[in-house]
């Protein structure tokens, strides 16, 4: 069974936090299975950098070793970044119609939705992009639940 990690959930591998041990469990018996956007990567490394320089939460050192330990997990757990499309946004702003979301949430469920015949499983630490997700007929996971 596929599933597509959100940033939300993804991040939890790198900063400790509610939800942490749940998402490491999946990531770790999931292999091949993993889907992310290519969206995921940068909002992944973004994040990492803003507790180093804007919150002071860790360290530059801390930093290099959690972007390090990121690109690692891509390559060693089999996980997939699948390319934003035209498609995907035409279909994010069919869901934002549909609902108000942010437009990278949109853009999210719409890559998840539309590149695979069977829907995956869609794991997300937003309760509300969630929601949205299940009412897509999407089933989720929330990692931080």
């Amino acid at each position: 069974m596929p599933f597509f990690v959100d940033t939300s959930a993804l991040f939890k591998r790198y900063q400790v936090e509610a939800g942490t041990a749940k998402i490491n469990e999946l990531l770790e018996n999931a292999r091949g299975d993993l889907f992310i956007s290519s969206l995921t990567i940068i909002e992944v490394i973004s994040n990492l950098k803003r507790l180093f320089e804007i919150d002071h939460l860790t360290t530059e050192e801390h930093f290099r070793e959690q972007r390090l330990f990121f690109y690692h997990d891509i390559e060693n757990l089999g996980v997939t970044a699948l390319d934003i499309t035209a498609e995907d946004i035409i279909r994010a702003d069919e869901l934002i119609l549909k609902r108000y979301m942010k437009p990278v949430d949109a853009v999210q469920l719409a890559v998840a939705i539309n590149n695979f015949s069977d829907r995956p499983t869609f794991v997300s630490a937003d309760q509300k992009l969630c929601d949205i997700a299940k009412s897509e007929g999407i089933p989720v996971i929330n990692p931080a639940a």
